[in-house]
C-alpha cells in the first residue's frame, strides 16, 4: 500500500465543556515527536472558552482544531470530528484519554500488512485525580494501571464476534473491531459514510462505529499491546458510571438532551444508563442499515436482566419494554430466555465477586505504574514503560 496521505495517523478528539481534560489530552499527543501524527479536535464548548483560547495560540501544524458554536449531540460531534481527519489511519479517543507514541509503530505495521482494522487489547488505563467510585472512593485517583501483554497479533472473524456481541445485547465493543481506541483505515470509514451516510448512529458512538465496521464482514486484527490509554475523569461518562450517577430520566439527562428527533425503540427500557444507551445505539445502527436479520439476533432478555439487576429502581420501565417485546415480532427465543439469562448473570456475578475477594484491593490484580496529575504525564509514564518492556518481548 502506498501512503499518499499527509499523515499516517490522525487521533480524533470530540469534546464539549471539558477544557481541563482536553488541553492535557491534546498536549500529550502533540508531545509525541512524529510528523506522521495529526490530532483533530472538534469542540462544541459553550463555557468560558479556555480550550478555544488555548488552541488558537498553538502553532503546531499537526493540530487541526474547529470550534462549533452550536451544541451538538455526542453522535453529531463525533461525526464532525471524524470529518477533520487527514491521516491514512484514524484513532478515535475521548478528551480525557491519550495514545502512546507506539501508535506510529502500530500504524506502520498495519500499513505494511494491509490491515483495515487493528484494535489493541486495553492493558493500560489512567484515572484522573477527580475520579471516584462507589466501592473505592478516591483510591483510583491519579493512578496509571497496567497489565501484562505480549504484543501478539491475532485475526478474528467479524461474523463470529458480531453474533457473540448480539447474544450479549451489544454491551460494549470488546468483541468487535474498534474505531474508539483502535486504528481504522480512513478509506474504510469513507466507504461506510458513502454507504450509510455516516459512521455514528444512536446514542453511543463507540458501539455504533464498531457495529458498522462489523457489517463489512471479513476479518479484523487485535494486538495485545497498549498503544492507546483510556482515561477516566470525574466528569466523564465512565466517572459517572463508577460513582453510580450514570442513569436517570431520558428527558432530563444532559447526554440525551442534545439529540434531535431521537428514536428510542419501545423494546429498549426508557431510562438512561450505560446498558440502555449501548443497546439503543446498536439497535439504531442495525435499523438504519436495514439489517433486520441481525436485529432478530439481538438478545433482549439479556438486556432486561442487566437492567433489573443493576437498576432495580427502573423495574417498571424494564418490565414495560419486556411486555412490548413479547407482543412484537422479535424472535421469542431472544425475549423469553429470561430465566436462563438470570442464571448466567448470577454465575458471572459470583465469579466476579470471587475474584474481588481474592484480591480486594482497588488495583484488582493490576500493577500501579505511577500516580500523576494529568493524562499528559500519564502518557510519558506509559511510553517509558513500553520502552522498557520492549526489551522483554523482543520488539
Amino acid at each position: 500500500m502506498i501512503n499518499t496521505n499527509e499523515f499516517l495517523v490522525t487521533v480524533v478528539v470530540p469534546t464539549h465543556n471539558r477544557s481541563k481534560y482536553a488541553i492535557s489530552c491534546i498536549k500529550s499527543v502533540l508531545e509525541i515527536a512524529s510528523e506522521q501524527l495529526q490530532i483533530a479536535v472538534h469542540d462544541t464548548s459553550d463555557d468560558e472558552g479556555l480550550l478555544r483560547q488555548w488552541a488558537e495560540k498553538q502553532t503546531d501544524p499537526r493540530l487541526k482544531y474547529v470550534h462549533w458554536k452550536e451544541r451538538l449531540s455526542m453522535t453529531d460531534n463525533h461525526e464532525r470530528a471524524l470529518d477533520l481527519a487527514d491521516g491514512l489511519y484514524v484513532c478515535l479517543i475521548g478528551d480525557d484519554d491519550t495514545v502512546s507514541s507506539k501508535i506510529i509503530d502500530a500504524a506502520i505495521y498495519a500499513e505494511s500488512k494491509g490491515l483495515t482494522v487493528l484494535s489493541p487489547i486495553i492493558k493500560a488505563s489512567y484515572y484522573w485525580p477527580d475520579f471516584r467510585s462507589r466501592f473505592y472512593g478516591d483510591a483510583h485517583a491519579g493512578r496509571i494501571y497496567v497489565e501484562p501483554f505480549d504484543a501478539r497479533i491475532q485475526s478474528f472473524s467479524v461474523a463470529n464476534h458480531l453474533h457473540r456481541a448480539l447474544l450479549l445485547a451489544c454491551q460494549g465493543t470488546e468483541f468487535l473491531p474498534r474505531l474508539y481506541h483502535g486504528l481504522v483505515l480512513r478509506q474504510t470509514l469513507n466507504e461506510l459514510q458513502r454507504s450509510y451516510g455516516k459512521v455514528f448512529f444512536g446514542t453511543s458512538p463507540d458501539v455504533s462505529a464498531a457495529l458498522l465496521l462489523s457489517l463489512k464482514g471479513g476479518t479484523y486484527h487485535v494486538v495485545d499491546y497498549p498503544f492507546t490509554m483510556p482515561g477516566g475523569a470525574g466528569g466523564s461518562n465512565s466517572g459517572r458510571s463508577a460513582s453510580g450517577q450514570h442513569k436517570g430520566n431520558l428527558n432530563e439527562d444532559a447526554h440525551i438532551k442534545p439529540f434531535r428527533n431521537l428514536v428510542w425503540p419501545d423494546v429498549i427500557p426508557k431510562f438512561f444508563s450505560v446498558e440502555t444507551v449501548w443497546a439503543q445505539a446498536a439497535w439504531d445502527t442495525l435499523l438504519n442499515t436495514q439489517n433486520d436479520a441481525l436485529l432478530e439476533e439481538f438478545n433482549l432478555a439479556r438486556l432486561y436482566v442487566l437492567c433489573l439487576f443493576r437498576h432495580p429502581a427502573y423495574w417498571r420501565l424494564t418490565t414495560s419494554s419486556w411486555k412490548r417485546a413479547r407482543k412484537s415480532e422479535h424472535p421469542k427465543a431472544q425475549v423469553n430466555n429470561f430465566i436462563k439469562e438470570c442464571f448466567k448473570f448470577i454465575l458471572e456475578r459470583t465469579r466476579a465477586l470471587a475474584l474481588r475477594f481474592k484480591d480486594p484491593s482497588p488495583r484488582n490484580g493490576k500493577r500501579v505504574l505511577a500516580v500523576v496529575e494529568d493524562v499528559q504525564l500519564a502518557r510519558k509514564e506509559l511510553d517509558d514503560y513500553l520502552s522498557v518492556e520492549a526489551k522483554r518481548i523482543g520488539g
